[in-house]
């Protein structure tokens, strides 16, 4: 039968268990005070630019590109 000592045990006990698996999954003290990096956005930016379709095979190039890379694209080289 279950007395109220044992069920008193029982809950000691997993309670420990559960202190004791948290300790032992704790991150390093190196790596749990690290903060994140900062962003480079002052360094460098990316600028998007709008995709044509090409005229010959269909593939998606810049508008800056001079061609889609066939010997027969219609772009300008």
């Amino acid at each position: 039968m279950v007395s109220l000592p044992k069920i008193i045990l029982i809950a000691v006990v997993i309670f420990l268990v559960w202190h004791v698996v948290r300790w032992l999954n704790r991150p390093p003290a190196s790596t749990a005070r690290r903060r994140p990096a900062a962003p480079r956005t002052a360094a460098r930016t990316i600028e998007a630019e709008d995709l044509v379709a090409c005229n010959v095979c269909g593939a998606y190039v810049a508008q800056s590109a001079r061609s889609c890379g066939r010997a027969t694209c219609p772009r300008p080289r």
